[in-house]
């Protein structure tokens, strides 16, 4: 039978390989590390905006074991607003839902400024408006890797 949990005394880090996961990006773990270790000034950077402590934690050491930096988290709408401002970074991550506060207007800034974002929230998409049905959207919990492999495709080059 499978146990969720470790047996009582074992510790350890684990580790997300991203590719493994189907359907979105390379199909060999292999080649994202060599890429990664090829250009190791080359590590993207990720704007996180999530107001659940424990998820966020959790989304920045997956995001960082992945070969990610996180910019963030940031709970609040002012907080990663002044972020998009002040800093550089290349995609983003968005709850939408941040203690009462709906994140459009950072999602706005961002499509204005050509910066690619996905959501993630429990929000149906029938509950966002219209103008960013076309914008990725998990469903919260994600599992782990696919989010992952949403932040590759986020990072593609478009053509």
């Amino acid at each position: 039978m499978h146990h969720p949990y470790p047996q009582p005394g074992t510790r350890g880090r684990f580790r997300l390989i991203p590719p493994l996961a189907g359907g979105l990006g390379d199909s060999n773990p292999d080649d994202l590390v060599e890429r990664q270790n090829e250009q190791p000034d080359a590590r993207k950077r990720v704007l996180l905006v999530e107001d659940e402590f424990l998820l966020s934690a959790v989304l920045s050491a997956d995001l960082q074991e992945s070969g990610f930096d996180v910019l963030g988290p940031f709970a609040t709408v002012a907080a990663a607003m002044d972020a998009v401002q002040s800093e550089s970074f290349d995609c983003a991550i968005l709850d939408i839902n941040l203690r009462g506060e709906l994140v459009y207007p950072l999602a706005e800034e961002l499509a204005r400024q050509g910066i690619p974002f996905l959501f993630l929230s429990g929000y149906e998409a029938i509950n966002v408006p219209q103008s960013f049905r076309g914008h990725a959207r998990l469903a919260k919990p994600a599992d782990p890797a696919i989010l992952l492999r949403a932040v590759q495709t986020l990072l593609r080059p478009r053509s």
